[in-house]
């Protein structure tokens, strides 16, 4: 199972999650379950607040196979990656956060996602969908990451659910 992070805040934010989750459907895998999108602020640098979500899904690609195949999406969402710049504002950003119970220290690719238990706008909604998963370097499952997380941001339910 992979679990992949969605977020945006530049442009029509909804139609670009809806358009991510459509293109990782038929790109990657079958989609087994979305969470509810939430609306947050912008964590470590000031911009207009995201829209983000979680996703499940089962594929026979490997990690690094579908982080090919998310930056492609992005790149076609309108990202442009800039690593020099650190944080900024984003149309999409596709964030694999777990791939089956695999750790992975490769240079494109850090798995389990790095930070991912500081973080409210991936826990909560990675919680809606993989509550009693268990990260597999912290050997505690997401909703005691997401209890113990120092993060206190606020997260608004969006009032639209994604299509799968």
């Amino acid at each position: 199972m992979v679990y992949i992070a969605l977020g945006s805040n530049i442009g029509n934010r909804f139609v670009l999650l809806q358009k991510a989750v459509d293109c990782i459907g038929s790109r990657i895998g079958t989609i087994l379950s979305v969470s509810k999108v939430y609306e947050t602020p912008a964590w470590g640098f000031e911009s207009d607040a995201f829209l983000n979500a979680c996703i499940k899904i089962k594929t026979d690609q490997t990690a690094l196979d579908v982080l090919d195949v998310l930056l492609t999406i992005e790149n076609e969402l309108g990202r442009n990656r800039d690593p020099s710049e650190g944080y900024q504002a984003r149309p999409i950003d596709l964030d694999i956060l777990l791939f089956n119970n695999e750790i992975i220290s490769h240079e494109r690719l850090q798995l389990p996602h790095p930070r991912m238990e500081l973080r409210q706008f991936v826990l909560t909604p990675l919680a809606d969908i993989a509550a009693k998963k268990v990260h597999p370097q912290f050997k505690k499952s997401i909703e005691e990451l997401q209890q113990k997380c120092e993060d206190n941001s606020v997260l608004s339910i969006w009032n639209e659910p994604l299509k799968f």
